[in-house]
């Protein structure tokens, strides 16, 4: 499973969870999904790139480090996403508001990695 699948499929349940859970803010299941989609198109802009493969042994790598941002940021959104998954039911309002709030950042972070390694790129 690819890095894009893999929050392909944590989006689909983190948005399921979302939309089962009783909350005040009725529009929770839309950022989740807005936050999982931005992340996901970012993510694929990078693995779309021919840079984005691995270089040959032995041969610098200068996108080494960027490259290593950009997925752990997709780490980040990936871990927020399947935590809401599984236990967003369990949680009071402000602790899903909390992690709602960190996933919007996280995927804004993904988003700000994956400009760079294109700029870089560039």
């Amino acid at each position: 499973m690819s890095d894009t699948e893999a929050l392909e499929w944590a989006l689909q349940a983190a948005t399921t969870a979302a939309d089962q859970g009783a909350t005040s803010d009725l529009h929770v299941s839309e950022r989740v999904a807005q936050a999982g989609s931005a992340a996901i198109e970012s993510l694929r802009s990078c693995e779309t790139h021919p840079a984005w493969r691995l270089q040959m042994p032995g041969v610098p790598d200068p996108l080494l480090e960027t490259r290593h941002d950009v997925r752990a940021a997709a780490q980040a959104v990936l871990g927020q996403l399947e935590l809401i998954g599984l236990a967003w039911a369990s949680w009071d309002p402000p602790t899903q508001s909390a992690m709602l709030g960190e996933l919007e950042e996280s995927s804004r972070e993904l988003a700000s990695q994956a400009q760079r390694f294109i700029r870089d790129v560039v």
